[in-house]
């Protein structure tokens, strides 16, 4: 049980970390590419030359791996580690719940983000 609580902690501590702040931050940006692009709104990969559907093809599985990062990140900081109030929280609960990849955005933009730099900020 040990070892569990440990990898565990450690992750929460990962998740605090400015690394971690730096590749949420960017994973954000990715989020609105990749719904334009699955939504139809970039050419289709048919019409495209060779070297952009590779490209394309490297950009949508990093972003597809980077949401899922986002998406699950934020969801972790909500339940374990913000310390927001509970009213505040339950808000983000239904935004997270509702809003999915941009929902993770906007809760890493206007919760993650701050508290984590105010942290590392206090810390050092």
């Amino acid at each position: 049980m040990g070892l569990i609580s440990d990898c565990v902690g450690s992750a929460d501590n990962w998740i605090r970390s400015p690394r971690a702040a730096k590749l949420f931050f960017a994973s954000t940006f990715l989020v609105p590419v990749l719904f334009a692009w699955s939504e139809g709104w970039i050419a289709p990969a048919t019409k495209m030359a060779l070297w952009l559907r590779i490209l394309w093809t490297i950009f949508g599985t990093v972003g597809a791996v980077a949401l899922l990062f986002l998406f699950y990140g934020m969801w972790w900081y909500w339940v374990r580690l913000d310390y927001s109030k509970k009213y505040l929280k339950g808000v983000w609960f239904l935004i997270l719940l509702f809003g999915f990849w941009y929902g993770s955005c906007f809760y890493c933009y206007f919760v993650y983000l701050p508290q984590v730099i105010r942290r590392n900020r206090v810390r050092i």
